[in-house]
């Protein structure tokens, strides 16, 4: 520090000293160092007044931006022990780090730092630190922290009676403790509601992790657990390689189980999931998942495995098999070519029908599996596919599902009112469907083009014209007669499908005070030629025909292609709604649909359209004040008016109780394999104890003519806190053995704030 002005200048006007120091080293991570250089201004007033030495040290360009600013009650200069020295509520700051201290010592020859009395820092993080004393020396890459006390930004404690700073990156902290639980206001001195307690904590910010040694986690000051070492990231990074908390089951079917899973971060934009489930009733599981992302693309996987027995139907007897290796393996890519083109896939595979609901991976009933590629261009799109099926489905519903190699479609649309004031439209598509061995096998092109205007005409009325012509052309081989309404017919076959449909509306609006009512009556008229419906023609996907209010206006009331609405008809019926201000609302709808030719009706019976006059459908929704909702949509006979078919979403809340439920009934479909009325109810109930404790439960219950009874049943008791959770499940599935989903499990979650979620394998 030579050339530094022995007379250190200072004077006191009853005003705060202040000046400014060059940060010629890093900043603590508890502690805003002093310079490395000497004072290069003092002053008591609003300009400082310049006190060095033309021979003193230069003030390097760009200083200005890691200048440290001080303030303090009295600074002074100790020539003789080559000191810096402020005192009386110090306050310094450099960028937007602050520290106060009662006194700060500033070593010039050993550039050692000392910050004494309240002393607290408060970092660009949020994070604020308090101490006793703070030693900072070698460049302030070593030091001594004496009581801390650490407040970080999202509310966590920490607290030790003394910690050591080796070279700029480590913290070793001695009789330690952590928790994120806020502090009792009552009493603060309280033991928090859990805690982390250690002889030793350790703060590694190159490896952007804390651990611990001879830990034990704490509530309301009791050990409950201990454990050596523990490890978990500092929260700095979004990724780091540990060991996940474990989770435990219990379950009537696999026994208790306990999941532990090792996460590795391979890089930035790569991890995997290595672990194992370990059960008490049957053999181990593994696990494992592994994600990637690029640039423009990305990869997913997860697969488990293990050797056991499963339980099989043959006949109507189930029985045990041998050991056998079970597992399943799921994925999904996705690759952007560029603004227009992607490409990807979509794999799931399983072993057997019970695998996946045995060991709660998913509950779907079909497995699907596709390669594709997509062009999306303004209004216009293209997609070519490759996929094929699993059907897990463990009744006799269960198929073997086809092949679709290849499946493409395309979409163009045209501008509004770009031709003949109308928009005009094409629709081509392609598939070819193979199934295994001697089963049926189809291939089918069709293309729809179409036009459509839309008028308002004087008196409010609104107008809609469609017009199409589509052509659909089959080749078929290892023709299953069953699907073919004609019987025996040629290998190939074509149809000319046109049509052309006019909607006609008049809305009607009233307003009132703090309302408004509006009613729309709709009437739509559709006509067409005799289509060949009773011919060789195969239904592969127009088999799940059903009537409501959302589809009754539509000219063709079949799903998918391979069947069609031919001749004529015409719908009618009307929406009313009442709409508040505040958002409460009310909307009913009714319709109904005629044909004007009665023979040849290409509608099988429950459909709701079989006869000439088709059901009546209707439709009421209603919203009161986000407290009450209701989704109730039926179809009831034309003649008789007897359900044909109800389905009711609703929703309520009542103070501290929801309640929320599903009611279903469908008559049989003739023709498919809904061959069978089907009717249930599911409902969801809570209670909420207080803010913090809730009480829920669910049951489904199937009233099916041949095996009426309850499907499902749940209770629960959860806890949220500010710092802990608690969520504990009884869940009985009432199934049949052989589906693998018949089991009675009980799980139990416990999350720990920071620390990850220790419980339920979901």
């Amino acid at each position: 520090m030579t050339g530094f002005k022995q007379d250190f200048i200072h004077k006191t006007t009853g005003k705060r000293a202040w000046g400014k120091l060059m940060a010629g080293v890093a900043c603590s991570a508890l502690l805003i160092p002093l310079a490395s250089y000497a004072v290069a201004a003092v002053s008591d007033g609003p300009a400082p007044q310049v006190a060095v030495e033309a021979e003193g040290p230069q003030l390097p360009e760009g200083w200005e931006k890691d200048q440290v600013d001080f303030m303090a009650d009295t600074i002074s200069y100790d020539d003789a022990n080559q000191q810096i020295i402020a005192e009386g509520s110090v306050e310094i700051t450099q960028n937007d780090k602050i520290v106060r201290a009662k006194k700060v010592v500033y070593h010039l020859q050993t550039e050692k730092v000392e910050a004494i009395g309240d002393v607290a820092l408060m970092d660009s993080s949020g994070d604020v630190h308090f101490a006793e004393q703070v030693e900072l020396e070698r460049q302030l890459k070593n030091g001594y922290i004496k009581k801390l006390r650490s407040v970080l930004a999202d509310g966590s404690r920490i607290q030790a009676e003394e910690g050591q700073r080796i070279d700029g990156n480590v913290i070793i902290m001695k009789n330690a403790s952590y928790t994120p639980c806020e502090p009792c206001k009552a009493d603060p001195t309280k033991s928090p509601l859990w805690q982390i307690t250690a002889d030793e904590v350790k703060h590694d910010k190159e490896d952007h992790s804390i651990s611990y040694e001879n830990a034990k986690l704490e509530v309301y000051g009791v050990p409950v657990m201990y454990t050596p070492y523990f490890k978990h990231p500092d929260g700095t990074i979004e990724q780091k390689s540990g060991v996940l908390p474990p989770k435990f089951s219990l379950s009537s079917g696999l026994g208790f189980g306990v999941t532990s899973q090792y996460y590795w971060a391979i890089s930035p934009s790569e991890d995997a999931t290595i672990g194992a489930r370990v059960f008490t009733g049957v053999a181990p599981q593994l696990l494992a998942e592994y994600r990637k992302r690029f640039e423009k693309a990305m990869l997913e996987f997860n697969t488990s495995g293990t050797y056991t027995t499963r339980k099989d139907s043959i006949g109507s007897e189930t029985i045990t098999t041998d050991e056998e290796w079970r597992g399943h393996i799921f994925g999904e890519g996705l690759w952007e070519l560029n603004d227009k083109w992607r490409t990807g896939f979509n794999m799931q595979v399983t072993s057997d029908d019970q695998y996946l609901r045995e060991y709660d991976i998913t509950s779907d009933d079909v497995l699907e599996n596709q390669i594709y590629a997509e062009r999306f261009d303004k209004r216009d799109y293209f997609a070519l596919r490759a996929l094929s099926f699993q059907d897990v489905r463990v009744s006799e519903r269960s198929t073997d599902q086809p092949n679709i190699l290849p499946e493409f479609e395309a979409s163009y649309l045209g501008n509004p009112a770009a031709f003949m004031g109308g928009r005009w439209s094409l629709d081509v598509s392609g598939l070819g469907l193979m199934r295994k061995g001697n089963g049926q096998d189809v291939g089918r092109l069709s293309a729809d083009l179409g036009w459509q205007r839309r008028d308002i005409m004087p008196w409010g009325f609104v107008n809609i014209f469609n017009a199409s012509a589509r052509g659909d052309y089959y080749s078929i081989s290892d023709r299953d007669e069953n699907s073919l309404v004609g019987g025996a017919g040629t290998a190939n076959a074509s149809r000319f499908y046109p049509l052309v449909q006019n909607i006609l509306s008049y809305p009607l609006e009233r307003d009132f005070d703090h309302s408004q009512m509006v009613i729309e009556p709709t009437v739509a008229v559709t006509l067409s030629t005799d289509a060949k419906n009773d011919t060789d023609i195969p239904n592969e996907d127009s088999q799940d025909v059903q009537i409501d209010a959302l589809n009754i206006f539509k000219a063709n009331r079949f799903p998918g292609i391979d069947r069609v609405e031919d001749r004529s008809h015409v719908t009618y019926g009307a929406r009313t709604g009442l709409y508040e201000e505040d958002g409460d609302s009310l909307e009913v709808f009714l319709g109904q649909s005629f044909r004007f030719q009665n023979e040849d009706n290409p509608f099988p019976d429950g459909s709701g359209l079989s006869k000439q006059k088709s059901d009546l459908v209707g439709q009421i929704v209603a919203n009161y004040k986000d407290r009450f909702t209701l989704n109730y949509g039926f179809q009831l006979a034309s003649d008789t008016l007897h359900s044909e078919r109800h389905e009711l979403d609703m929703t309520t809340r009542m103070g501290p109780v929801g309640l929320s439920g599903t009611y279903i009934y469908a008559r049989s479909l003739e023709g498919t394999d809904l061959d069978q009325s089907r009717e249930q109810i599911y409902g969801v109930a809570t209670y909420d104890i207080n803010p913090e404790w809730q009480v829920r439960s669910a049951a489904r219950y199937d009233f099916s003519a041949t095996d009426e009874g309850l499907r499902y049943a749940d209770l629960g008791l959860d806890y949220t806190g500010q710092c802990v959770s608690v969520m504990t499940r009884a869940r009985r599935k009432f199934t049949f053995e052989d589906t693998g989903d018949n089991a009675t499990e009980v799980t139990v979650s416990l999350g720990l704030k920071n620390l990850g979620t220790f419980g339920t394998n979901q």
